[in-house]
């Protein structure tokens, strides 16, 4: 059995014991769709795992198609894809723009012994790799990623394993009025209190309302790089964490 194969079979077995799983679709043999049931709300999160050929277009075609039509997308590469001695990275276009898409990290899957692992791979400036450890399925969640590249513009629907908060930070409630964050929260239309969740949301509310894809005004722009940079900002707050 190809170990394309093994890895889809364990992510697909894993993911149906998620509580949080709402659907499963699988539409072939490296590719499913996965309907996540939020406390408010539903995400649609299209998976492939990726073997062969790692392309710009198809990386471009797609980001493109799922977010058009509402669905977020996470590309799991084999680790082959990636590196061909375990340590130095095959950077390619379609490597970098993945980088990007995740936050300067890919998911990759592998056989260890027996088993599947899902892992982030970070790579740095000298293309070395940083493995971390497996991922959670639990954790899978959409997300957003801003581009501004030759090869996509704009704000496309992702996804990854982010550990999810359900609570506020506990220092939430601490900011001052003037910290610098709290403008970033009011542009959202949410409190210093929220959650990852609500932030997430508020995020997506806002980017489809003022993108300038969907919104003429000659500000849209302009309003969507400050509502980019406010999203990225709390997030990274999160991060650190």
């Amino acid at each position: 059995m190809s170990t394309l194969r093994v890895a889809f079979q364990h992510l697909v077995g894993g993911l149906r014991a998620v509580p949080n799983v709402h659907a499963i679709r699988v539409l072939d043999e490296g590719a499913l769709i996965v309907n996540i049931a939020q406390p408010s709300f539903h995400e649609d999160i299209v998976i492939y795992l990726l073997a062969g050929e790692l392309s710009v277009g198809f990386v471009k075609k797609t980001l493109n198609a799922n977010t058009q039509r509402d669905m977020h997308t996470l590309f799991i590469l084999s680790f082959d894809l990636i590196t061909d001695d375990g340590q130095t990275a095959l950077m390619s276009d379609a490597l970098r723009l993945l980088l990007h898409a995740y936050g300067g990290k890919v998911f990759a899957y592998r056989l260890d012994g027996k088993s599947v692992e899902i892992v982030p791979v970070f790579i740095d400036r000298s293309r070395r790799l940083t493995t971390g450890e497996p991922v959670n399925l639990a954790d899978l969640s959409g997300d957003y990623a801003t581009f501004d590249n030759k090869y996509l513009l704009g704000v496309r629907k992702v996804a990854g394993f982010t550990p999810q908060f359900h609570h506020a930070r506990p220092e939430a409630e601490t900011l001052d009025d003037d910290h610098p964050l709290r403008p970033c929260y009011a542009l959202l239309g949410i409190p210093v209190t929220a959650t990852q969740t609500d932030i997430k949301r508020a995020y997506r509310a806002q980017a489809l309302r003022y993108h300038p894809d969907n919104n003429p005004s000659p500000d849209a722009n302009a309003r969507m790089q400050e509502i980019n940079e406010a999203y990225q900002r709390i997030m990274e707050r999160w991060k650190e964490y």
